[in-house]
């Protein structure tokens, strides 16, 4: 018989997430156990979790973090049992028979001849319901009838981790050895453990060494950084290296040379075999469980502190190996235990990489922490030199609006073509490019580009051509609205755009009032009517379709919320996840949704105010961009944008779930035809005002590369253009758009009201 420990909706999980709730219900067990006064021994070591019976399920390989080894999936009805087993050593059972004791009869445990396994289910809830005499005697007697049928041949009664054994599951247990000072340790004794480490790797035994805080308290130990296998130089290092960390776990450093960037990797910490739990904590330190030898006596009878089919480390502190006897019969000890077929030795990172639960989201977060120290901003006060080539830059900007403004209706096209045979003047605008024009002219009279008298002018006549157009018994802003024709446009509504719209309503009524008329205006608009169950929707053809699987959509909710409609964000986690857990839970959502670009994350820091899960996701985007300039030299910064190539407008970004950092393109509509890397490849851009964004957003010496990068090669006399190719450096110069020029005059703006 063995506990399982309870994880109904394991199958649901992600990996990380297994990882997580795996050992906190391990936790909240011992927990409860305690209480009660039961002694949690190795011998009790949980290594089975239950889940239910769910349609395609995740591979719960995740749980092997936390010590586990089984996954028993509960039946609803009875069935055979079948098993799934994955390289890390997780073994998932289907099938088995579920016994209440309450209506117990020997009966239900006869198997016909033909039945190799069966897996009998009894519910601790189920129990508490029975009477303590009756639950007793039907015990009694299913112990009895269990035992009579193995008696006869016709059984054997084994425990899940006892089954594991067998060779068709090819089950490993991994042993680490781990030599242990601290900060008293003397010089002598330090030798002898480097001495004792060289015999224990003439005998084959793997071996590491390292430093443990002298004290009494888990928040004493020392944590260990356990480098990625393709970040590792030095896999044969018997040294283990320690980091410093903040409170909150979310940051490390190295001890020894904390301004040195640590490689990718994570933390390890070693925690009693017998007093906590292992697994992956709320800070995502990976605790792996050690017995501590402190002398030989314990190494001797080590097979009554270990169980049998659980991972370890051991950690051999000097005091246990000082004469020579008893190194022997260390030594001797280690080769005993690895005559069991089932058990290997290996490194103490070898074992911390195999626990640490992967995929590409983790890795993301762990490059992203290692890299918060080099990545990290670096504000300056710009030279009188720097602000006036930012002051021409918003000349260059601006120049697109004075140039293509329509002056009968104030709008200006969304794209500007002067290649042969190119469009220039009669276009189309959305809500998103009057959005992004408003926001010029607020940054223009900013700068000092525009008077106050002509910026009022301007407004006006914009926000007459946004009154909108009811349908359906909808009054809402146009999906698109002609730029040479008074108020004329299409009955669509856009949710995104619509966004971008209020955002810069919002805007526009801190900087400049118009507070009635805009309360009026925004007023108007039965924006409450396009959120569902608190999901932005627009409207295509009469019909109302959700934005929330887009970048847009958290974007879009705080600005409804600017203007007093509720909307709910795909970014936003969960309030009681740690922020360590929301981070993860973050980037797999992002995954969900596609790839992650300077916008709109950055024009929220411009317009709104930077909510924490845009600032994280900027982290992410901000380190992976400089990582990648690091490496290959290419300058990249990502955002969506007009190209003057088929499809002609494409969202650029990083792809959060791809296994190496990937720089993917996504299409309106997202077509099939452009969803290759051959694609991707040729058509990978440089956005012009995401270069501006980061380095206002962000000051660092890579956004001021970037900024400098697009000021050589994309000014031109029409405003700037909007991309460069990476592949070939081509820019993109008989082609612009308004939202281009309208971002990089945000920036501006943003950059130098911040250094008034």
């Amino acid at each position: 018989m063995e506990i399982a420990v309870n994880f109904p909706e394991l199958s649901f999980k992600s990996e990380y997430f297994q990882a997580r709730g795996a050992r906190d219900r391990i936790y909240e067990l011992q927990n409860i156990l305690l209480k009660h006064r039961r002694r949690i021994s190795a011998q009790t070591h949980f290594t089975t979790v239950a889940c239910d019976d769910v349609e395609n399920p995740e591979e719960p390989t995740g749980v092997r973090s936390a010590g586990i080894r089984s996954v028993l999936v509960v039946p609803r009805s009875t069935e055979p049992v079948r098993s799934e087993n994955w390289n890390n050593g997780v073994v998932r059972f289907y099938g088995g028979k579920r016994l209440n004791l309450e209506s117990y009869e020997k009966v239900q445990i006869e198997e016909s001849s033909n039945v190799t396994q069966s897996i009998y289910y009894l519910s601790a809830l189920e129990l508490e319901s029975i009477a303590i005499g009756r639950l007793a005697q039907q015990a009694n007697n299913l112990a009895a009838d269990l035992i009579q049928a193995e008696t006869m041949g016709k059984n054997s009664v084994q425990r899940i981790s006892d089954v594991l054994l067998r060779d068709n599951y090819s089950f490993q247990r991994h042993i680490s050895v781990h030599l242990a000072t601290d900060d008293r340790t003397r010089q002598e004794d330090l030798d002898l453990v480097e001495q004792f480490s060289e015999e224990l790797s003439e005998a084959g035994f793997p071996v590491s060494i390292g430093n443990l805080a002298v004290g009494d308290t888990r928040e004493q130990n020392r944590i260990y950084w356990i480098p990625s296998v393709a970040a590792n130089h030095q896999l044969g290092a018997k040294k283990l290296k320690t980091v410093l960390h903040d409170g909150s776990f979310n940051s490390y450093r190295d001890e020894e040379s904390p301004l040195r960037r640590l490689p990718p990797g994570h933390a390890i910490l070693l925690v009693d075999l017998n007093d906590e739990p292992e697994g992956l904590n709320e800070h995502a330190v990976l605790s792996l469980p050690c017995l501590d030898v402190s002398n030989v006596q314990i190494m001797i009878q080590i097979d009554e502190h270990l169980a049998h089919t659980s991972d370890a480390v051991l950690l051999i502190r000097p005091e246990a190996i000082k004469p020579a006897f008893a190194r022997a019969a260390v030594i001797r000890k280690l080769i005993s235990l690895a005559r069991r077929d089932y058990t290997e030795f290996v490194p103490i990172s070898a074992l911390g990489r195999s626990r640490m639960p992967s995929g590409p989201e983790m890795t993301h977060q762990r490059r992203t922490l290692v890299s918060r120290l080099e990545a990290e901003a670096r504000p300056r006060t710009p030279s009188q030199v720097e602000t006036d080539l930012l002051v021409q830059d918003a000349k260059v900007a601006w120049s697109y609006f004075e140039q293509n403004t329509i002056d009968s209706t104030g709008l200006c096209p969304a794209t500007v073509n002067y290649s042969a045979g190119g469009e220039t003047k009669h276009s189309t605008v959305t809500m998103w490019d009057v959005g992004s024009h408003i926001n010029a002219l607020i940054a223009a009279s900013k700068i000092g580009l525009v008077s106050r008298k002509e910026f009022d002018r301007r407004i006006s006549q914009i926000l007459t051509q946004i009154r909108g157009r009811e349908s359906q018994g909808r009054l809402l802003p146009q999906g698109w609205l002609r730029v040479d024709r008074q108020k004329w446009g299409n009955r669509d509504f856009d949710g995104s755009d619509a966004g971008r719209l209020l955002a810069a309503l919002y805007g526009l009524r801190e900087f400049a009032g118009f507070d009635d008329r805009l309360t009026e205006l925004v007023g108007t608009w039965d924006l409450d009517k396009t959120v569902i169950d608190g999901h932005v929707h627009s409207v295509v053809s009469g019909e109302l379709v959700s934005v929330f699987r887009s970048h847009s959509a958290h974007y879009a909710a705080l600005a409804f919320r600017r203007w007093g409609v509720d909307a709910l964000s795909p970014y936003e986690q969960a309030d009681e996840l740690t922020a360590y857990d929301r981070q993860v839970a973050l980037l797999e959502t992002v995954s969900w949704i596609g790839p992650l670009g300077a916008e709109p994350l950055l024009l929220e820091a411009m317009e709104l105010g930077m909510s924490e899960p845009s600032s994280y996701l900027a982290e992410v985007l901000f380190a992976a961009q400089y990582e990648e300039f690091l490496e290959s030299g290419r300058p990249i910064a990502v955002s969506e944008g007009p190209i003057d190539v088929a499809p002609w407008f494409t969202y650029q970004g990083l792809q959060i779930d791809a296994t190496e950092r990937t720089w993917a393109l996504d299409t309106v509509g997202h077509d099939e035809n452009y969803m290759t890397r051959e694609f991707w490849k040729q058509h990978l851009v440089l956005s012009s005002k995401a270069a501006f964004l980061w380095a206002s957003y962000k000051p660092h010496d890579y956004s001021f590369f970037l900024r400098d990068f697009v000021r050589e090669r994309c000014r031109t006399k029409r405003g700037f253009a909007s991309s460069i190719f990476d592949h070939n450096g081509r820019v993109t110069t008989n082609y612009t758009d308004i939202n281009t020029n309208a971002v990089i005059l945000q920036a501006i703006a943003k950059a130098l009201v911040d250094a008034e």
